[in-house]
């Protein structure tokens, strides 16, 4: 895709996600728009191995000046990340699991009471490894997970009993256990058993709101903040 981005004359916009620094040196190389930093705090498919307090400030200064934002993802939920990832050099932050504990998420509601229930996760491959072998996920440690987190290497989703339905893009899919399908609004079965993703900050998520009410509460806490624990420091000029 990013090689297609380079050398299309169509006027489109390419963020790539990275979660290594040689794969941001590679995106820088093909041209892309802005870069996706993911630390492996992030909830679902996380792509590589470093934490985001670490790779962020790695890339921001390999990009130096050229005109590409660089965007944090993985673990942020609330304006104590936002701030800390501005503090490293983003230029935006990407959010997931906060998003999904919204009113308007499409994920189903016990998905959603689980996300406000826990706050445990763990990086894993347990689910989904027939259809993405050698993808890992982070998880929340449900009940379901505790049990069979030592899962064979030689198991999979395959002939694995069906344990629920969903609707996904119009059509009907079976999900069976330890399949990585997460439950939506139209998912029927035994959602207790179903992969949940959720990154790191999962425990500073209290309650479900509107997706607006999450946003607001960013930007006015990051001001806030920013006023109140750094706004009496002086500049390197001022202490010179």
């Amino acid at each position: 895709m990013a090689e297609n981005h380079q050398n299309s004359n169509e006027q489109h916009v390419l963020l790539l996600q990275v979660g290594s620094f040689e794969e941001a040196r590679k995106a820088i190389d093909v041209g892309v728009d802005a870069i996706i930093v993911q630390g492996r705090e992030a909830g679902g498919h996380v792509i590589g191995q470093d934490g985001l307090i670490s790779l962020l400030p790695r890339v921001v200064d390999l990009v130096g000046d050229r005109n590409i934002p660089v965007i944090a993802a993985g673990g942020i939920v609330d304006e104590r990340g936002y701030v800390a990832a501005l503090a490293l050099g983003a230029q935006g932050i990407c959010l997931g699991t906060r998003f999904v504990a919204t009113e308007e998420s499409y994920a189903h509601p016990m998905y959603k009471r689980k996300l406000l229930e826990l706050d445990e996760t763990e990086y894993t491959n347990v689910f989904g490894r027939a259809r993405w072998p050698g993808a890992p996920q982070r998880v929340l440690e449900t009940p379901f997970f505790k049990d069979w987190k030592s899962l064979p290497a030689h198991e999979s989703e395959i002939n694995q009993p069906l344990i629920g339905h969903s609707t996904i893009n119009g059509m009907e899919k079976e999900i069976r256990r330890f399949s990585g399908t997460v439950p939506n609004r139209t998912t029927t079965g035994d959602i207790e058993s179903m992969v949940l993703y959720a990154g790191e900050g999962v425990g500073l998520i209290k309650e479900i709101l509107p997706a607006a009410e999450v946003v607001k509460r960013l930007v006015e806490g990051a001001q806030l903040l920013i006023h109140h624990q750094f706004g009496g420091l002086k500049s390197k000029d001022e202490v010179a």
